[in-house]
């Protein structure tokens, strides 16, 4: 019997882990007014920051039908196979809840169903970490009970080049947003308890990033021997800029390096960074 790790597109785990380790990965939808595109299978990130820019209104986006984790846990259970599922926050979006209604309708003890409270890599973190448990040989309740604890410990740091798409969102008013932009303020957003928060705000993206590791000293946490990610919404530049900053004053265990797909993308815009570890 093997373990199976499944989860779904706000999670961002990279292209290359997914491959490595066998991951499946359930994706969300994107909607353009009547046009409807699977998450990181129908749309190229080019096509969709193409089409945020040029749409006045944000799109929107849908969880995965529980039908779709139904089919996938029976095919998983079909083989023998055991499932861990870890899906983005249950505050965020219904998919976690997809993820369980299709749980209690196959009702097997194979199947776990994690909720990370967090999206993009940070979330991808916690796949990955069960994929490499798994490869390990640890049975399926260690590793629920490893991850589980790394939900309550994983920090996300977001940082956003621009307030326009948190303005579109009607996160923040018009007037804030011109005047952010005015002033080049870049936001900084952590994840608490599954929800977004704003933590700070500095002029420009180095002092952004600057101020985000000020944070992370002030609460006394370490990334040294960590494995930590990193990842953009189309600026590998100022994904340089972290990882300068990161390297500088930390000498990590591993960086995963990726992209942070459309659904979370729709809410922080073009030019963004992330940072995530396990305090």
């Amino acid at each position: 019997m093997a373990i199976r790790i499944i989860t779904d597109t706000m999670c961002d785990v990279p292209k290359a882990m997914v491959n490595q380790y066998n991951i499946r990965v359930m994706p969300l939808t994107v909607h353009f007014g009547n046009a409807s595109y699977k998450d990181g299978m129908e749309i190229t990130a080019q096509e969709f920051y193409s089409k945020l820019e040029a749409s006045d209104q944000l799109p929107t986006t849908s969880q995965v039908p529980p039908i779709e984790f139904l089919d996938a846990f029976k095919v998983e259970l079909d083989k023998g196979n055991e499932i861990i599922c870890i899906n983005g926050s249950s505050q965020l979006s219904g998919t976690y809840n997809s993820a369980m209604l299709a749980k209690n309708q196959l009702e097997s003890d194979n199947i776990h169903v994690i909720d990370s409270e967090g999206v993009s890599l940070g979330a991808g973190l916690l796949s990955i970490q069960a994929a490499r448990l798994a490869e390990q040989g640890m049975i399926s309740a260690e590793i629920v009970r490893e991850i589980r604890n790394s939900v309550k410990n994983m920090k996300y740091f977001y940082i956003l080049d621009t307030l326009k798409y948190l303005h579109k969102g009607g996160r923040i008013p018009l007037s804030a947003s011109v005047i952010g932009s005015i002033l080049n303020i870049k936001p900084i957003i952590t994840l608490k308890n599954g929800k977004l928060e704003l933590i700070d705000k500095a002029r420009g993206i180095k002092k952004a990033l600057a101020a985000a590791f000020d944070i992370i000293k002030d609460n006394g946490w370490t990334l040294e021997n960590k494995v930590v990610g990193i990842n953009h919404t189309i600026s590998l530049e100022n994904l340089a800029l972290l990882e300068e900053y990161l390297t500088k004053e930390y000498k990590v265990k591993e960086i995963i390096r990726g992209e942070v797909g459309s659904v979370v993308a729709t809410h922080a815009g073009p030019g963004a960074v992330a940072l995530y570890f396990e305090a």
